[in-house]
């Protein structure tokens, strides 16, 4: 599997296939057990997971900006000196404030500060709450800003709209259209893997293939390639059975019995039990029954009452 600069690639394959695996394997977060992974000298990885880190604390622009990095400690001293200017308009505190701002426009961080900011608001996220009083949604919001916010050159994001409303999904669509950051995603929003997808990376039964191209284009060639794979093992398993026949001939089969035939039959049973065979599909249609016994009464908006005590109001049924 090889990645290019700007790619927008989506990894799909079914639940427990090991995507979240193989992101974590990429961003240097588990060690490979076998293989290679080989990236850019300098290349900046970024990864929003699926679960909320329990360590994590702070406010949520404290968190965020952990997504910067080196600019971390610049940009909460010059947030710190800014609230006691608030209160405390002295000299030295002026002093401190220039200081950290100079220091801020060598190092670049302006840009950063109002990209946390950009994001924070799109996200609309409230920089001075609590991250720990947040609800699990709220802080996969959290966490996403954080991966947002460091522009990095590789993203990796595992179900990124999980807990977003459509103002905020409708958001991330066009920052990630308009970023240059190479993007590696999973998700089971089929608009957004239309919208973003250049390529799709299929995870199934331990091998990876690569389909360029959109997700019709990529529903169509892999049925033909199931298809194909389909009557591929059919012809295998036929030629098998006939093996397995000849084997069990008996007294006369083991007279003439070839022993490289033998040989040849033992690799087709290898084969057969290494064969990964391909999960099938679940269809369900759920139709409604139909009423059973007689029909008694069909009621629409029924009111009654006693003696002006109100037991039924608007009450619609069948019975």
């Amino acid at each position: 599997m090889q990645t290019e600069a700007g790619e927008r690639v989506c990894l799909v394959g079914r639940n427990g296939e090991g995507k979240s695996s193989l992101m974590r394997l990429i961003a240097g977060e588990q060690p490979a057990d076998s293989g290679r992974i080989i990236k850019q000298q300098g290349v900046k990885i970024a990864r929003l997971d699926q679960e909320v880190e329990a360590s994590l604390d702070g406010t949520v622009y404290s968190v965020v900006s952990g997504g910067v990095g080196r600019f971390m400690a610049l940009l909460d001293q010059h947030r710190n000196v800014s609230r006691r200017l608030a209160e405390d308009n002295s000299e030295s505190l002026l002093a401190e404030l220039a200081a950290v701002e100079h220091e801020m426009e060598t190092a670049g961080a302006w840009q950063v500060r109002q990209q946390i900011e950009t994001v924070l608001s799109r996200l609309q996220l409230d920089a001075d709450r609590d991250f720990a009083e947040l609800s699990g949604g709220m802080k996969r919001r959290v966490l996403l800003a954080r991966a947002l916010v460091g522009n990095p050159d590789l993203l990796l994001l595992d179900e990124p709209t999980n807990h977003l409303d459509i103002e905020s999904i409708t958001w991330l669509e066009e920052f990630l259209l308009a970023s240059s950051c190479t993007l590696l995603f999973v998700t089971h929003d089929r608009d957004l893997l239309k919208k973003l997808a250049t390529r799709l990376l299929d995870l199934e039964r331990g091998n990876i293939s690569s389909w360029p191209g959109d997700y019709d284009t990529y529903l169509r060639r892999k049925e033909e390639m199931l298809a194909a794979e389909n009557s591929q093992h059919a012809r295998f398993d036929k030629k098998l059975a006939k093996e397995e026949v000849w084997v069990r001939q008996g007294l006369k089969a083991r007279r003439t019995r070839n022993e490289g035939r033998v040989r040849a039959l033992i690799e087709l049973r290898r084969q057969h039990q290494a064969r990964r065979q391909q999960v099938g599909n679940v269809r369900m249609e759920i139709t409604e029954a139909g009423a059973s016994g007689k029909l008694v009464a069909v009621l629409k908006d029924v009111s009654h009452s006693f003696d002006g005590l109100n037991v039924i109001r608007d009450f619609s049924g069948t019975i």
